[in-house]
């Protein structure tokens, strides 16, 4: 049927009408069904190259001060969270320990009952040195002092040329030999100090951690594994640095350090563990036992 132009507008008029309330009511049910709730845009895949954020550190604890000290100053003194981390044994690896008797010639140490510490530390190095040669390889073993001299008569250049000795000898650590004692001498037990310098904490508690559980296992009181913070040395970027000079100085030069205080000589009940050189010899073997543990080093039994 041929239509002309005004036909033609007419049927286009009444075909809106008639389909534009079906098409309304299609839209109204269409949006009824999906709750008018817009599609949430998806997550991105991860990326493969950005690591996890790390889980918080171990918090550690505020102890009392140190019964004896290596300056004046004042300081801040944190027991530390149980280390169980270890140094894995490198093939082939020979790891260089320097252990220093602590004192020395005309720095004596603390002295009680007839007893100086600088003789004991001394005797106890060598027997530390001598039970590793004999029971472990991969290990070489030096002292900072062989004798009872001292490095120099200042003691803050003695305490800095200890440590120039571990990075001459290209040490891998610093085992600093003590002995300690208290005003009251009423305190008892054993202590290990680590560092807390960044590159150098972990090994420096590890092993110092490694440590304390032989002495601990011979009856000692366990006193922890701490650190000590110096209110007078910072870094160049304006954090504090290690209290005891030996430690922060092995720091510096990116040696891992820790100093043992075995037990109290002043203390009735230490006393038991160190009034024999059988006794020495006992807690030499303790730290030797403790350093070749965390380095892995193979027996030669």
């Amino acid at each position: 049927m041929y239509l002309n132009q005004n036909d033609k507008k007419t049927v286009g008029r009444r075909l809106l009408k008639f389909f534009l309330p079906m098409i309304m009511v299609t839209l109204f049910l269409s949006g009824c069904a999906s709750g008018g709730e817009k599609k949430p845009k998806s997550m991105p895949a991860p990326d493969p190259n950005v690591s996890p954020i790390p889980s918080p550190l171990p918090t550690i604890t505020a102890a009392p001060a140190s019964e004896k000290t290596e300056t004046d100053t004042e300081d801040t003194e944190t027991s530390v969270d149980d280390q169980e981390a270890s140094d894995p044994k490198e093939a082939d690896k020979t790891y260089v320990v320097v252990l220093d008797p602590g004192h020395g010639g005309n720095w004596f140490g603390a002295m009680y009952d007839g007893k100086n510490e600088k003789d004991l530390t001394l005797s106890v190095a060598n027997y530390v040195r001598d039970y590793l040669y004999d029971n472990y390889t991969g290990i070489e073993v030096y002292l900072t002092r062989e004798t009872d001299i001292a490095l120099d008569g200042d003691l803050k250049i003695e305490l800095e040329k200890r440590a120039i000795v571990a990075e001459e000898k290209n040490a891998d650590y610093f085992v600093s030999i003590h002995f300690n004692a208290s005003e009251e001498h009423l305190l008892h037990g054993a202590t290990v100090y680590a560092s807390m310098r960044d590159d150098v904490t972990e090994r420096s508690k590890g092993i110092a951690a490694s440590i304390l559980k032989e002495l601990v296992a011979l009856g000692l009181k366990d006193n922890d594994v701490k650190t000590r913070m110096s209110q007078d040395y910072f870094a160049e970027d304006g954090s504090r640095l290690d209290y005891y000079a030996v430690i922060r100085h092995s720091a510096i030069r990116h040696i891992p350090g820790v100093i043992v205080e075995h037990c109290f000589m002043d203390n009735e009940i230490d006393k038991e563990f160190m009034n024999t050189d059988e006794k020495l010899h006992a807690l030499a073997e303790a730290d030797a036992r403790g350093i070749a543990n965390y380095l892995g080093l193979a027996s030669k039994n």
